[in-house]
């Protein structure tokens, strides 16, 4: 049986990993799911990138500076995912959600 971990980034502070459930979506870190910590320290560097351009008063309005840079942030979340489906082996998909936050206003 497969389990799924989703990569989306949701609000200031978050770890970004959730798993589905029957309720909707549960948050849990890295350790919970058994990433190494060198991608886990990966995925918090990339979170703090997200973490200082989110405006938790009004998220559709948050931003990078250019798209240079969001270009560079989804490449980073991109490669974060990959390594994630290599970390965790078989039995494992990752989902990546990377501009559903936008839409949580």
């Amino acid at each position: 049986m497969s389990r799924e971990l989703i990569i989306a980034p949701a609000w200031i502070g978050r770890s970004g990993l959730w798993l589905p459930g029957p309720k909707g979506r549960r948050e849990v870190d890295a350790e919970d799911v058994g990433l190494s910590e060198e991608l886990a320290d990966r995925l918090e560097a990339w979170m703090d990138m997200f973490d200082a351009i989110y405006d938790e008063d009004e998220p559709t309005a948050s931003a990078f500076a250019d798209a240079v840079q969001e270009m560079a942030w989804l490449a980073e979340g991109e490669a974060i995912a990959v390594a994630m489906v290599e970390d965790l082996g078989a039995g494992w998909t990752v989902t990546r959600d990377f501009t559903g936050w936008r839409q949580t206003a």
